[in-house]
């Protein structure tokens, strides 16, 4: 089939829609018929696509969610809006692609399809993820609490990751440290113990790169609390590693420990923050002046690390 001939047949639906938006006290027709002119408007999106005006398309798929919205379809008006925001997503329109895809996700939440919603933040925040990361960041914690409304464990755990990495990337540590400790929960509640060692040695690392070996040390004793698997693993070694040498105060020592193979397997954004890693002279840097000597001690009786 031709372009012409596609568009001389979206141009013929879009005829039909506004029929059926019509009334006529003759016919007996007293309310207009949405459902009709949306069904219609779908089908007008499908040959403007296929005759290659995507915004054209969108713009029809917009209107179909529109008369949805009259007859209360939330989910058909959610999902014509997400077609819409895809079209202009490929057309290279960010911004306006982004703002159906919210849309789209607060109507699939609005009517019950919490999954749907969810997987839409996914397909959204990678819309805007390099140019926006910090509203990257705002979807996936709107994803994050749709998710656990509907007990979805597994996207909860990426959700967190990607909120995790994305901070990471803005080097806001404290956020990033917070993600990584929800996530270990999770992995803790599905007994993981291979994934929470993963995620702890991601937490130390963060909370060295806060500066605070204290809570570092804190946080490696809450997940053996937690999971008594860790222990004996090689990343709560790797862990232990970490934190005494950071505490001994001698950075050539501390380098050599993050050239340790299970910490040269993290991931690329901890391998890039470990770049950034390097041991405070004197080794306690990291610990406030109130309750110095009580945290100096609770770190020695954890990991036998004496200080100079």
């Amino acid at each position: 089939m031709s372009n012409s001939a596609r568009l001389s047949e979206a141009a013929e639906c879009e005829r039909k829609a506004a029929e059926c938006l019509k009334t006529s006290v003759i016919k007996l027709k007293f309310k207009p018929d949405y459902d009709g002119a949306a069904t219609a408007l779908e089908r007008a999106s499908v040959c403007y696509r296929n005759a290659g005006d995507p915004k054209k398309a969108a713009k029809t798929l917009v209107d179909a969610a529109g008369h949805y919205e009259q007859i209360g379809n939330l989910f058909h008006a959610a999902k014509a809006r997400e077609g819409a925001a895809m079209l202009l997503r490929d057309a290279g329109d960010t911004a306006q692609s982004f703002q159906l895809f919210e849309r789209a996700i607060d109507q699939y939440a609005e009517s019950g399809s919490l999954d749907t919603a969810a997987m839409t933040v996914d397909k959204s925040a990678k819309v805007i993820v390099q140019a926006e990361p910090e509203q990257a960041i705002k979807l996936y914690e709107k994803g994050l609490a749709l998710v656990q409304q509907s007990d979805r464990s597994k996207m909860a755990g990426e959700f967190l990751s990607h909120i995790t990495r994305l901070n990471l990337r803005l080097e806001r540590y404290d956020a990033a440290a917070k993600a990584i400790q929800e996530e270990i929960e999770k992995y803790i509640e599905v007994k993981e113990p291979g994934r929470v060692g993963q995620l702890t040695i991601a937490l130390i690392l963060v909370q060295l790169a806060r500066g605070d070996s204290v809570a570092a040390a804190k946080c490696y004793q809450w997940v053996v609390e937690q999971c008594a698997e860790f222990e004996f693993n090689d990343e709560a070694r790797a862990c232990r590693q970490l934190i005494g040498g950071w505490e001994g105060g001698d950075d050539e020592q501390f380098q050599n420990v993050l050239k340790d193979g299970v910490l040269r397997s993290m991931d690329n954004e901890y391998l890039r923050l470990m770049k950034k890693l390097r041991a405070p002279g004197g080794g306690t840097s990291a610990v406030g002046e109130e309750g110095e000597e009580e945290d100096l001690n609770f770190i020695r009786r954890i990991f036998h690390v004496y200080l100079r």
